[in-house]
């Protein structure tokens, strides 16, 4: 376990990030008690210089040791509805370092004192300490639980994520939270190119999460941005798996900005992903029916207008028109989160009043430009739920 010592107390500003587009992914606000973490992930793209992370990455602990006082802060101070999602692309809010610090645990308790949903995303099974806080979360306005798990072969984690849960812990904190009635999902994030990506691991992955009763299941490739995260990843993984090591080293030759894949491999591992999602009935978007009321209706309807066109596509759809109808109630949106942005004596439930009427009064169309769509947008401010597998729309009886 970590020493404390390795830690480098800060006392933070501001704490409470709020996100360009709500996603139940990222929720409409987020934030993290730490920077670095002490899993040890061989991956983590927290280690490019863009993050700006001084020290040893996997032991120079960056602590926001005032984030809970922060967070309730802020809290009170929040006018819109939305979920926090306590996360962070270089950080896990349940590493190694918590067990002694406990200010993810803090956080929580504030938490459930407030109304917002809240979204955790972590590869540790610590998080079960916190249940308790979390099912009250979820009681009052929801609680969604997303684990890191990209394969299920613990050999194999033990080399690629040292500091991180078993598999069979994860899986077991999943299975409780399950139980509990929280929503629950995996981050199945990164597959490894030649080493974990194969397409009876990725069903193999699918099969164990669906015994777990996990609803989604995001897939992504490994990234490699240059610099010190290509370099170190590289330098680990030809000593642990020399074999495949010149393939990988070919296939991310390119300067990709994003440390993507050559593009031929990337089109390939998502054919490869939607055919094993497809074969076992999972989801790999998170599905209407989980962020359904957690967010503001005005957010819901963007989310979903969102995922409408890629899932439609996916089916060979033509989505000319709903793209047209999303970019319009885009265009109508705007203009008015910003008035009530500006004027802190309003509310933004007002917002969603005035969707509300319009959906009551079959005036939507008025925004969308599609009276298809308008009347869709209506059902589901009524409370139906789209079936992301099948396309359904199922109304409330």
């Amino acid at each position: 376990m970590m020493n404390q010592k390795r830690a480098n107390r800060v006392v933070a500003k501001r704490l409470l990030k709020k996100e360009k587009q709500p996603a139940l992914f990222g929720g409409k606000f987020r934030f993290s008690p730490y920077m670095a973490c002490g899993h040890r992930c061989i991956y983590c793209d927290g280690r490019h210089e863009k993050y700006h992370v001084e020290g040893d990455f996997d032991s120079d602990i960056v602590v926001r040791e005032n984030a809970p006082e922060l967070l309730e802060q802020e809290l009170q101070r929040l006018r819109e509805p939305g979920p926090v999602c306590i996360s962070s692309g270089i950080s896990d809010p349940y590493q190694p370092l918590e067990e002694q610090l406990q200010l993810t645990a803090q956080c929580a308790e504030v938490l459930s004192r407030y109304n917002h949903p809240v979204i955790i995303h972590t590869k540790s099974a610590l998080v079960l300490r916190d249940i308790d806080h979390w099912e009250k979360v979820h009681r009052k306005s929801g609680f969604t639980l997303m684990i890191s798990l990209a394969l299920t072969d613990d050999g194999v984690r033990s080399r690629l994520e040292p500091g991180a849960s078993s598999v069979e812990d994860r899986l077991k904190a999943l299975d409780e939270f399950g139980k509990r009635g929280m929503h629950t999902g995996i981050l199945a994030m990164p597959f490894i190119p030649f080493l974990t990506d194969s397409a009876e691991q990725m069903s193999r992955l699918i099969h164990t999460a669906k015994q777990f009763s996990v609803q989604f299941a995001i897939p992504g490739l490994l990234t490699l941005k240059k610099g010190k995260q290509k370099d170190h990843f590289l330098t680990t993984f030809e000593k642990q798996y020399p074999h495949v090591y010149s393939k990988l080293v070919d296939l991310y030759a390119g300067e990709n900005f994003y440390g993507n894949a050559s593009s031929a491999y990337l089109e390939s591992f998502y054919e490869s992903c939607r055919a094993a999602w497809t074969s076992g009935s999972m989801d790999d978007l998170v599905p209407h029916g989980v962020f359904q009321g957690q967010f503001s209706l005005y957010d819901e309807f963007t989310i979903l207008l969102k995922d409408m066109v890629t899932l439609f596509g996916r089916k060979g759809i033509d989505v000319v028109r709903l793209k047209a109808g999303s970019k319009n109630y885009s265009r109508w949106l705007l203009p008015r989160t910003s008035f009530y942005a500006r004027r802190r004596s309003q509310s933004y439930t007002s917002l969603d009043e005035e969707l509300r009427e319009m959906a009551r009064a079959g005036t939507l169309a008025e925004i969308t430009g599609n009276e298809k769509l308008a009347d869709f947008l209506a059902d589901v401010a009524g409370g139906a739920v789209l079936n992301y597998q099948t396309l359904e729309l199922k109304k409330e009886p």
